[in-house]
């Protein structure tokens, strides 16, 4: 094994991600493999380094922070360090849509060179955004290390349980399962979750016996429910759990159903790979060389161990840069040493990412992932609320643009009743906006059945299926 590990990290992945034009993932998983051990002195000063040439840029290249700056009197040489980031303010999912397409862009590049990307995020509204190759290999190779973190190397089997699998050579049928068979990689579907089909997916990973299997957190967990319901048990080394909050019970069931396996979580969202468990599970290493990570309350830092709203600036996004930006989630920072040894800081503590799942009278389970994986692909969608009125009646809430057309409503449909079955109804309800919570966030995600809420729906607009 550690020949082919050999030829897929120096020679078949090099050239693989070199034809696709991601060739800087390896280079960069090098760089960071090595950085991690540095102290905490040396990544901040490599933070600092990369700030400052982002600003720079930003100042020079991207239309809505030269004005931002101007009008606070700043220029770059303004900003040394990681603590002159408060001089400019924080922004959110809105600020970056409000001013895409071009006055959020890297006007350096030409469009041409950029890539479209999108992410619903843990509200269900899309934000829009551009990225380039450059920064998709960083990304991934910051993903590649915190798989390395947790026991996976290259030419080990190992599995994905997900809406949609890890694809290099997507778009390139004969490639992409050439990479896969290289790879090792088994894919599991995480659209249809029957009982019948979580016991097959038993079967597959048994016959593959990966290392390591990740998936969203709350689609293994009812896995690993049904497992043990059934008396099955299979070992894997390392289950990497990411997309929403891992509970001390949902990891005591995972672990178990896949004895003696071991339980890491991971972090990430908007299109950037945040932090990740190691061995220790002491909090999560922060991927510091990419990102750079604040905690605030009303707008200001807050002390370590406090919780407060995570705030990242990517510290190698230009085509849209993202400088403070409140990705809306709550965590605590510490700067304790880690006894694993890496230099990397840590979040402490990381809550306000617990997706609600609920399931129906016939067994279909439900996620949020289904959802926002399907909408993502229908543009009129602006934003959605799905709320289980009753144990059988669903009801999805839609903010739709003019282009919003009847192959977009009969899509929306035929994906329902697939998801559903046919023994439950469910009504769309079309609205202006998806009302926030007191804490400020638009849940997407809501079963009245478990909370017994009972409230009164104001129903402004509805479409029933046909």
């Amino acid at each position: 094994m550690a020949m082919y590990t050999h030829f897929l990290r120096d020679i078949a992945l090099p050239v693989g991600s070199r034809m696709v034009g991601y060739g800087e993932v390896m280079p960069y998983l090098r760089a960071i493999e090595k950085s991690q051990w540095w102290t905490p002195e040396q990544l901040r000063e490599l933070q600092n380094q990369k700030l400052r040439k982002l600003i720079a840029h930003v100042y020079k290249f991207v239309p809505f922070y030269q004005d931002v700056m101007k009008e606070r009197g700043l220029t770059p040489d303004d900003f040394q360090t990681t603590d002159d980031l408060v001089k400019l303010p924080i922004v959110d999912k809105f600020v970056l849509t409000n001013n895409y397409p071009d006055r959020i862009r890297d006007q350096s590049i030409p469009q041409s060179r950029l890539i479209h990307a999108a992410s619903s995020g843990s509200t269900g509204e899309r934000l829009h955004y551009w990225t380039t190759r450059a920064q998709k290999a960083k990304k991934w190779a910051g993903l590649f290390r915190w798989w390395e973190m947790v026991g996976f190397d290259f030419g080990k089997p190992y599995a994905t349980f997900r809406l949609t699998p890890n694809r290099g050579f997507m778009g390139w049928p004969l490639a992409e399962k050439l990479e896969w068979a290289m790879l090792r990689h088994v894919w599991l579907s995480a659209e249809a979750m029957t009982d019948d089909i979580l016991e097959e997916y038993v079967r597959q990973i048994e016959a593959a016996q990966p290392v390591m299997l990740r998936s969203y957190a709350s689609t293994v967990y009812y896995l690993a429910r049904r497992m043990l319901d059934k008396n099955l048990n299979v070992y894997v080394p390392s289950i990497l759990t990411t997309g929403e909050t891992l509970t001390d019970n949902m990891r005591a069931t995972i672990a178990e159903a896949f004895a003696p396996a071991e339980v890491f979580n991971e972090y990430g969202g908007d299109g950037m790979q945040i932090a990740a468990e190691c061995h220790y599970h002491d909090g999560m290493h922060i991927n510091a060389e990419t990102l750079f990570v604040e905690t605030v309350r009303h707008g200001q830092r807050v002390p370590e161990g406090e919780l407060g709203e995570v705030v990242l600036t990517n510290l190698e996004a230009t085509a849209v840069p993202f400088i403070r930006y409140n990705i809306k989630d709550v965590a605590s920072l510490t700067n304790a040493p880690c006894p694993c040894g890496r230099g990397l800081p840590r979040l402490g503590h990381l809550e306000g990412r617990l997706t609600d799942m609920f399931v129906t009278p016939d067994g279909h389970w439900l996620t949020v992932h289904q959802f926002s994986g399907f909408f993502e692909h229908i543009n009129a969608v602006k934003a959605f609320q799905v709320i289980q009125k009753e144990v059988d009646f669903i009801l999805i809430k839609l903010v739709v643009d003019d282009s919003f057309s009847e192959e977009d409503h009969q899509a929306i449909v035929d994906r329902f009743e697939s998801y559903l079955g046919p023994n439950n109804r469910f009504v769309l309800e079309f609205v202006d906006e998806i009302p926030t919570t007191p804490s400020g966030k638009r849940r997407f995600f809501i079963s009245e059945v478990i909370q017994g809420t009972g409230n009164t729906l104001g129903v402004s607009k509805l479409v029933e299926p046909a």
